[in-house]
């Protein structure tokens, strides 16, 4: 059996974490919030490592969820100076079903707990890719040493 080639776009790099653990009341706009603390803070950008709670109203690009408690079954994604790529998925408590997709904005409904991470001698942000038409990520390293 014949092994998928892999693509590597650039390089790894391995580089040490900052965690910033929030907790998000009710009534709190989760995006909003996470640049306000990538502002205040000066981070460049970051990603989500985790994510646990409840949401009251969301807007993906395929659909709205309002005036229901949904389960965080998953947030993930990538934020920059300018843009975010956060994919998540959604649980119905009543029936079950799941729900996810990119999302625009997300209001928390019972205290989210979150864990966010910022790469300390790497950045990355979006540009265009010829391949696919959009703004992709990409990283750039800064003072980068190999660790021993």
């Amino acid at each position: 059996m014949k092994k998928p080639q892999l693509y590597i776009v650039e390089t790894p790099a391995s580089t040490d974490l900052r965690c910033y653990p929030l907790r998000l009341d009710p009534g709190v706009e989760l995006i909003s919030t996470i640049i306000a603390l990538m502002e205040d803070v000066a981070i460049q950008s970051l990603f989500i490592l985790t994510c646990v709670g409840t949401l009251s109203q969301c807007s993906l690009n395929s659909c709205q969820l309002t005036k229901k408690e949904y389960e965080i079954v998953s947030l993930s994604g990538t934020f920059d100076k300018e843009s975010h790529n956060i994919t998540d998925s959604f649980a119905d408590p009543q029936t079950g079903t799941l729900v996810g997709g990119r999302i625009r904005s997300v209001t928390v409904h019972t205290p989210c707990e979150l864990m966010l991470a910022e790469l300390l001698e790497c950045i990355f942000f979006r540009e265009f890719d010829s391949r696919t038409g959009e703004k992709e990520l990409t990283k750039k390293i800064i003072n980068f040493s190999i660790k021993v």
